[in-house]
This record gives structure tokens, C-alpha cells and sequence, in this order.
């Protein structure tokens, strides 16, 4: 259990943290489909458009991915046991 930090809104009300089940597998199957994908483009996915713009084309591969890969997630997400 999460000790009581009494933390308040700014209405005053109590905010409550549950705590949430360990997903060990779940974590290291994903954190290392990202650190593949990371890997494979040779560039944090953070400056993706900055790339882009300094002329490094083949970036817009990484963006199409990328945008595919959260579109599918979305297509998929209530499906997925969370």
C-alpha cells in the first residue's frame, strides 16, 4: 500500500494514487520493442520533425511508422487488456 502523502487539489479535495499492478513482462517486452525501434532509426523519436527539416529525408520513413504504429495502438487499445 502507498503511504498517505495527504496531497489536496486546488479545490481542497483529497487526492487519491492507487496502486497499480507490477506488469513486469508487459514492461520489458515493450521498453525493448521501443529500444529496437530507437535502435533501428539511430535517433531518439523526440526530434523526428527537427530531422526532417534539416534535410535528413529518410526521417519521414521513421514519421510514417511511427504515426502508423499509434494508429494501430488506437485501433487496437480497447482490446488490449490494460
Amino acid at each position: 500500500m502507498v503511504p498517505s502523502l495527504k496531497l489536496k487539489s486546488i479545490y481542497g479535495n483529497e487526492i487519491i494514487i492507487k496502486p497499480k499492478d507490477k506488469r513486469l513482462v508487459k514492461t520489458i517486452l515493450g521498453g525493448t520493442i521501443f529500444g529496437m525501434g530507437w535502435a533501428m532509426t539511430g535517433a531518439c523519436p523526440g526530434p523526428v520533425y527537427i530531422l526532417i527539416g534539416n534535410g535528413f529525408a529518410v526521417f519521414v520513413a521513421v514519421l510514417i511508422s511511427a504515426l502508423l504504429g499509434t494508429l494501430t495502438y488506437g485501433l487496437l487499445s480497447s482490446k488490449l487488456p490494460h
